[in-house]
């Protein structure tokens, strides 16, 4: 393989801050990603993999790590149309995907994928996905991969998820993953009168709980967990902690380009958005999730 690192996946649910992380983490020389180029063209990995080449170079690698140039398919992404080509039924599953849901033909297909996707120079793969964690799954095609888990305060999510154009929440249960609600969610559904915030909240709320099912399937060496409030406090302490863990030189060009990036917190918009009747809503779904990961709750105790 030409990878000599193991692969480094961000995991989280969607709108947690992860693709800032993920942009910015980018940045650092010494990692491989997936740019646009595979959203529009699945089949381009050489032209990926030029223009990972291209940021070694003097100037145009410089403007690059440092955000200077950042036009359109030249941006890290999650590439989806490609992971699904790869392996399919990996974008958009009902349910988490688990190891024993791989099969030895995507196996392979993703191990050799992930080796074509890095260049020589970049040892270490990184690569963002958001939903469900998958990690049980990506762990057994890749025994030593290292897990890096973007979590941000619910209410603030669910928040951001209700703004952005292909939330299908809108729709009903239908538009919710195709998921069916247990018979507890659907009454409490019933009972908010079913309510568009709390439909989001319980979808997010499947997310958490998937995600408290797999951390105990990767070893604690493997697995570190990150606050997105965290990052924005402090965005170097945290990226020293992530090289650190990924065994990366946090080096003072990627330290430069990590205080440039520009982290902001705008997690308090869930108070002015939303009416206190939908804020409750929206805790009464969430609140033992918020408590776990150390969020205050703003009206009382958890469920």
């Amino acid at each position: 393989m030409t990878s000599t690192n193991p692969p480094i996946f961000i995991v989280g649910a969607g709108r947690s801050g992860s693709t800032a992380f993920h942009h910015c983490f980018a940045r650092h020389q010494h990692v491989s990603w997936i740019s646009k180029i595979l959203d529009v063209a699945p089949t381009a990995e050489k032209l990926n993999s030029a223009l990972l080449q291209s940021l070694d170079s003097p100037l145009i690698g410089a403007a690059l790590r440092r955000g200077v140039i950042e036009p359109g398919h030249l941006k890290p992404s999650e590439a989806y149309a490609y992971w699904e080509r790869i392996a399919p039924g990996f974008s958009e599953p009902f349910r988490d995907l688990v190891d024993t849901d791989l099969t030895e033909r995507t196996r392979k297909n993703l191990t050799e994928a992930v080796d074509r996707l890095t260049v020589d120079s970049r040892p270490t793969p990184l690569i963002k996905i958001t939903g469900w964690p998958r990690m049980g799954y990506l762990l057994k095609a890749f025994p030593d991969a290292r897990f890096i888990h973007v979590v941000r305060d619910g209410r603030a999510v669910v928040n951001s998820i209700m703004q952005i154009d292909f939330w299908e929440g809108w729709k009903g249960t239908k538009g919710w993953r195709g998921l069916d609600m247990t018979p507890q969610q659907q009454q409490r559904w019933d009972e908010s009168g079913q309510s568009f915030v709390t439909l989001g909240a319980m979808e997010l709320a499947d997310m958490f709980d998937a995600m408290v099912a797999a951390i105990p399937l990767v070893p604690p060496a493997q697995f570190l967990e990150i606050r997105y409030e965290d990052l924005c406090d402090d965005p170097t302490g945290t990226f020293e902690s992530v090289t650190d863990f990924c065994n990366l030189d946090y080096t003072n060009e990627f330290n430069t380009s990590v205080i440039d990036f520009g982290f902001r917190n705008t997690n308090n918009k869930w108070r002015s958005d939303l009416t206190e009747l939908q804020q409750r809503q929206l805790e009464t779904e969430l609140a033992s999730h918020l408590t776990r990961w150390g969020y205050e709750l703003a009206f009382g105790s958890a469920r």
